[in-house]
C-alpha cells in the first residue's frame, strides 16, 4: 500500500518559487512530489524512466498532475493524463512559450522539442500562465525580433481553459531590511550570466553601455563573473562592479543599497527580481517587455524601445527621482504580487477542478 495523492507535483527544478509553489500546495491539499534531473542527457533520460515508474505507481490515486514549465517530459506527462483521465495542469514560465531565433531561444528552437511542448498544451485541461503575454502577445521592443509570441500563438489548436495566475512573494522578507541608507548614485541589475545567448537577452550589453555615459555612477551587475568578461572579450567600465554571485540575503543587501534597479530583457516570463528590487524600494527602469510595464505601473520608467538614448532618458529621470517612487514601487508589490494572493487564487482554482 501507499499514500494516496490528490495532486502530484513534477518538479524540474527546486528554485525559490517552485518551491514556493509546493509549500502552497501542500499546505492545501495531498501532494506527492517527483524532481526531474536536468544534470546531463543520461541523468535527464534516466530521470524520464523514473518519472513514469512514479506516475504509473501514482496516478491512478491522484485526480490533477501539476507541472511549472512546460517541456520535453510534459508530452509523456499529457498521455498519462489521457490514459487515466486526470487533470494535467500546466504553469507557463516564459522559455515555453517564445521562439527567437536570432539567438536560438526558446522551446521552440528545436523542431522535435517544440512538437513535444505544443501536444502537452494542446491535451491540457488548464494552462496557468503568470502574466496575460504568455497567452498571447506581439513583442516589438527590439524591431530587429519582432514577433508574436505566447502559448496560443504556437499551440493555436488547444482546448485548456486558461487563468492568469501571478508569481506571488513573501513580502516580508525583502521589506524586513534593516534602515539602510540608498546610494543615490547607484544602479543595480541581476541576471545570472554565463552565455552570450542570455548576456544579449537580459540586456547586460546595454546596461554596460549606459554605465559609460553615467560615469559618476557605480553600476552593479549580479551574476556575472569578470571571468566570463575576459573570455568574450567585453569591455568592463571602471564605473562597473561585477558580482558573480551571491544568495538571497547578499541580493536583499544589493537592493537595500541601490536606488535604481534596471532591467532591460529582450524577453521575460515575470522577473522576480525586477520585483524584489521594488519590495526593497529600487526605482525600476525597465524595457516594454512581457509583464514588465505592468510590474512597474506608474512606479518607474518603461522603455517603450531598444534605443540608448530612450533608455538614458529613462535612466536619467530614475535617477533624478526622489526616493519616495522607490517606496510607491514597494507598495504595488505588496498589494498586487503577494505570496497570499497567489495562495488564494491558486488554491481555489485547484478546488473547484477536484470537486468535479
Amino acid at each position: 500500500m501507499f499514500d494516496m495523492a490528490e495532486i502530484l507535483y513534477i518538479k524540474t527544478a527546486d528554485s525559490s518559487f517552485i518551491k514556493l509553489d509546493e509549500e502552497i500546495l501542500s499546505r492545501n491539499f495531498s501532494v506527492k512530489s517527483f524532481l526531474m534531473n536536468h544534470n546531463g542527457k543520461y541523468n535527464y533520460f534516466i530521470s524520464l524512466i523514473k518519472m513514469k515508474l512514479f506516475l504509473l505507481k501514482n496516478i491512478r490515486s491522484a485526480k490533477i498532475v501539476f507541472i511549472r514549465f512546460c517541456d520535453y517530459y510534459a508530452a509523456i506527462i499529457a498521455v498519462f493524463c489521457k490514459l487515466f483521465n486526470k487533470k494535467f495542469v500546466i504553469v507557463v514560465g516564459g522559455y515555453d512559450a517564445v521562439h527567437i531565433p536570432k539567438y536560438k531561444y526558446g522551446a521552440y528552437q528545436n523542431k522535435f522539442r517544440g512538437w513535444l511542448v505544443k501536444f502537452a498544451y494542446n491535451n491540457a485541461d488548464l494552462i496557468l500562465p503568470n502574466n496575460p503575454t504568455l497567452i498571447l502577445n506581439y513583442n516589438d521592443y527590439d524591431e530587429e525580433i519582432s514577433r508574436y509570441e505566447g502559448v496560443k500563438h504556437f499551440a493555436s489548436k488547444t482546448k485548456a481553459k486558461f487563468k492568469v495566475i501571478y508569481n506571488g512573494f513573501k513580502t516580508e522578507f525583502w521589506t524586513n531590511l534593516q534602515e539602510t541608507e540608498k546610494d543615490e548614485k547607484t544602479v543595480l541589475t541581476v541576471a545570472y550570466i554565463n552565455n552570450l545567448k542570455t548576456f544579449f537577452l537580459k540586456g547586460i550589453d546595454k546596461f554596460i553601455e549606459m554605465a559609460d555615459i553615467f560615469k559618476d555612477c557605480k553600476f552593479v551587475i549580479v551574476g556575472m563573473s569578470l571571468k566570463f568578461a575576459e573570455q568574450n572579450n567585453i569591455s568592463i567600465p571602471e564605473n562597473v562592479v561585477l558580482i558573480e554571485k551571491t544568495d538571497q540575503k547578499g541580493l536583499l543587501s544589493y537592493y537595500g543599497k541601490s536606488k535604481v534597479f534596471c532591467l532591460l530583457s529582450l524577453t521575460e516570463g515575470m522577473p522576480n527580481v525586477l520585483c524584489e528590487a521594488m519590495l526593497c524600494k529600487c526605482i525600476p527602469v525597465g524595457s516594454m517587455v512581457n509583464s514588465i510595464p505592468e510590474i512597474i505601473g506608474d512606479t518607474g520608467f518603461v522603455i517603450d524601445k531598444k534605443d540608448n538614448k530612450l533608455i538614458e532618458e529613462a535612466l536619467r529621470k530614475a535617477l533624478l527621482s526622489p526616493l519616495s517612487l522607490g517606496a510607491k514601487a514597494q507598495l504595488r508589490i505588496i498589494e498586487n504580487f503577494s505570496f497570499e494572493k497567489r495562495e488564494k487564487e491558486l488554491k481555489e482554482t485547484l478546488s473547484t477542478i477536484l470537486k468535479k
